[in-house]
């Protein structure tokens, strides 16, 4: 653990900056800066540096030593995901807020102080999120988090269940909310829409319809791995909040719910290789469910062998 520690005597932050790494070393410097840069100053950084073996630890320390912040730096004793090193950090938090930052993503300075802003003129408010951009590692723009929402929910718990509009990088709730392990460590994916779902459904979602985040995405993050996980461990813990609240959900918004998983997991296996079948199945699973059946009709087709066999045909042939 690393300082300047801050002693327990001390005032308490406004807001506890968590920060899960792991193999990070070349790309933490640029989350930490975007701390450095908030316009908010009221807070204390905890990185947690999940048992890496290329120097995050080291890099995170020396950045933070530099930026006059607050600061804690902490080593688990072993590999655990994001989940426990985001549940290490959050049990070292002494903010009245937590907000979440991975290590490969970045905010825009305003963003701590306009979501406690929201919070602090609205206590009913559990979780707070904000507008991102998904970008490309190459910097591309690829499409905002979400469209169309209201800065109020009052059942953001339910829209959660079919669009997790609030990414882990855009979240923030009270500390006290959050207990010492918020996080299920059983979780592969999903883990934090499991955890928003739960705040959620105690109060209402604040969202500051502005863009605050840059959330960077690697191109094979949604081809036949991530799909299996999604399979695996996101599909039964959507519907174990289906099961939890099936008095206050009507037939259609759970099937909504599942059809949505569905469609997600055939587009995703629909761009692996040798994956057509395992996609067709779930897109067809997304239609039997009524949710957008046309457009998984048109991904059934346009991705079939044959129909895609002829079409990079005609590009090369175009090329040539």
């Amino acid at each position: 653990m690393t300082g300047p520690a801050v002693p327990h005597a001390m005032p308490q932050p406004k807001v506890s900056v968590v920060i899960p790494a792991y193999n990070a070393a070349g790309l933490i410097g640029a989350a930490i800066e975007s701390v450095m840069r908030q316009t908010l100053r009221d807070l204390e950084v905890i990185v947690v540096d999940d048992c890496s073996s290329d120097g995050t630890e080291e890099r995170a320390r020396t950045l933070l030593a530099a930026s006059g912040l607050p600061h804690t730096v902490v080593r688990q004793p072993v590999n655990g995901g994001p989940s426990a090193a985001r549940n290490r950090g959050v049990a070292l938090a002494r903010g009245e807020y937590v907000a979440f930052l991975d290590a490969d993503d970045e905010w825009l300075p305003e963003k701590l102080a306009l979501q406690a802003a929201l919070m602090d003129a609205n206590p009913q408010v559990t979780l707070c999120g904000c507008q991102a951009d998904w970008m490309d590692t190459d910097g591309r723009h690829i499409r905002p988090l979400y469209e169309d929402l209201p800065a109020m929910l009052p059942d953001g718990w339910k829209l959660l269940l079919w669009n997790c509009y609030i990414a882990t990088p855009c979240a923030m709730a009270r500390r006290i909310d959050l207990g010492i392990a918020p996080f299920d460590v059983g979780l592969r994916v999903g883990e934090d829409r499991d955890l928003w779902i739960r705040l959620a459904s105690n109060g209402q979602v604040g969202l500051v319809n502005r863009r605050l985040v840059l959330i960077k995405v690697s191109a094979d993050s949604f081809m036949a791995r991530h799909a299996t996980l999604v399979l695996q461990h996101t599909l039964p813990m959507i519907r174990r909040h289906l099961a939890a609240f099936t008095d206050l959900l009507s037939a259609r918004d759970r099937m909504r719910a599942i059809g949505l998983l569905h469609s997600q997991i055939g587009k995703s296996l629909s761009g692996a290789p040798g994956q057509y079948l395992r996609s067709v199945k779930h897109l067809a699973l997304a239609t039997l469910a009524g949710y957008r059946p046309l457009d998984s009709l048109r991904q059934i087709v346009f991705t079939a062998p044959l129909v895609r066999s002829t079409k990079n045909r005609m590009k090369a042939w175009l090329h040539a």
